[in-house]
């Protein structure tokens, strides 16, 4: 079959990138200003709380003999037992702060939908104001875009392959709680290898917004052949506070977390004036798609225009295609500037060459049989869609878009 190759529209938009600055109204910023103010105020408070509660952990460590604090000593020189101290006196902070408004220290993000769609669409998550009466308080925010978390630099006796479990979560000011994007049982490890150690992301289930400081949250564990021989991979916490403004390329955000075992490095992005899309239906709706076709979607905004947001990888296996057509996304959820671009990318590869995992780049012929591109104009609400024609399919893509409201998510935890 020849080869269908498309011009990529990134490759179109090089020194014409829109600016991305939002014109708003005396009434809007007003508005926003009020809403940001007490927003800030309340968190503020919550930190302060958060801070003071981990300093006097670190000031007044429990009462014990002479030897239990000479153990201590030892014990905080070892970079795990130092993590894992961090990570304690972190959920002690988070307790006392949002547990009772919140839950569980465990919780996954819940926030309820607006939308009447059936239960797999209900259980996403995100999509709160896509269809009906968007609140006063609505409008668009800086929101955090994950590209990728790699594992790199392994010491103290670990080889590659790894099978790694465990999760990677980022909170927000909407709920507080995990918004979960990797996690794995130890039943269902992912092997990681040195050609490819990009963990398989699975999320966000909803886009985080950066309102006010967002937490990462690292905790991965590699399986030995019994489970007491499992070893700590990376157990992090962390977390991320600026707003730049731009006007053309948003600046890419790497943060490497070091530990005992290994290197993480977490690459994302903080989009200023953004909405979230969600990709609520990618299907082939003309033709088929060929069992022995893998198959990559990608997506990218206009001022990252050089990174992947990976929507799908099959990597060595057959594309993730449903009966009716219907094609199986490991993540849905990304974020975009208002005033910019989301450009999707649908690609089928052979199965036996090797192309996979996030550290591919959209400009790899290697082994591409078809591809197209679709370009989304981002919207405040409602539903678009478009189609990426690769001669032997049509494969359409349907996203939702929607507004974020801190206030409104407040008030439903009675905290304003």
């Amino acid at each position: 079959m020849a080869s269908v190759s498309m011009e990529l529209p990134w490759m179109e938009m090089a020194g014409e990138l829109p600016s991305f600055e939002m014109e708003e109204d005396e009434e809007d910023q007003a508005r926003r200003s009020r809403r940001r103010e007490r927003t800030t105020s309340w968190w503020t408070r919550r930190e302060d709380e958060m801070k003071t509660l981990l300093e006097d952990e670190l000031r007044n460590p429990p009462i014990g003999g002479e030897e239990e604090e000479e153990e201590e000593e030892e014990d905080i020189v070892d970079e795990e037992e130092a993590d894992l101290d961090t990570m304690r006196m972190y959920r002690r902070g988070w307790e006392q702060s949002f547990g009772g408004s919140y839950g569980s220290f465990q919780d996954k993000s819940t926030l309820i939908c607006s939308l009447s769609l059936s239960s797999l669409l209900a259980s996403l998550g995100p999509m709160r104001y896509t269809e009906g009466a968007i609140p006063e308080d609505a409008s668009c925010e800086s929101a955090v875009q994950i590209f990728s978390v790699q594992v790199t630099n392994l010491k103290d006796g670990l080889k590659w392959p790894l099978h790694v479990y465990g999760h990677v979560a980022i909170r927000d000011l909407l709920d507080h709680n995990r918004n979960l994007l990797f996690e794995r049982k130890r039943d269902n490890c992912q092997i990681l290898t040195r050609q490819d150690s990009y963990l398989l992301l699975t999320g966000p289930s909803r886009a985080a917004v950066i309102v006010d400081p967002v937490a990462f949250e690292v905790d991965l564990k590699v399986k030995g052949k019994r489970e007491s021989e499992d070893k700590v991979l990376s157990l992090k916490y962390f977390q991320h506070s600026s707003v730049t403004s731009y006007e053309r390329h948003v600046p890419m955000i790497r943060r490497c977390c070091p530990s005992k075992r290994s290197m993480l490095e977490v690459k994302f992005a903080v989009l200023y004036q953004a909405v979230e899309a969600t990709v609520v239906s990618t299907k082939v709706v003309r033709g088929s798609w060929m069992d022995h076709y893998r198959g990559r979607v990608v997506c990218r905004t206009a001022s990252a225009s050089k990174e992947d947001i990976v929507l799908l990888d099959s990597r060595d296996g057959s594309m993730p295609v449903n009966s009716d057509g219907a094609i199986e996304l490991s993540r849905r959820v990304v974020s975009v500037e208002i005033s910019g671009r989301l450009i999707f990318r649908v690609v089928a590869l052979r199965v036996n060459d090797k192309m996979g995992g996030a550290a591919s780049r959209v400009n790899d012929k290697m082994g591409v049989i078809a591809e197209d591109s679709a370009i989304f104009t981002p919207m405040v609400g409602g539903k678009s869609k478009r189609t990426c024609d690769l001669g032997f399919c049509e494969v359409e893509i349907t996203v939702a878009w929607s507004l974020f409201s801190t206030l409104q998510d407040l008030r439903l935890h009675n905290i304003l």
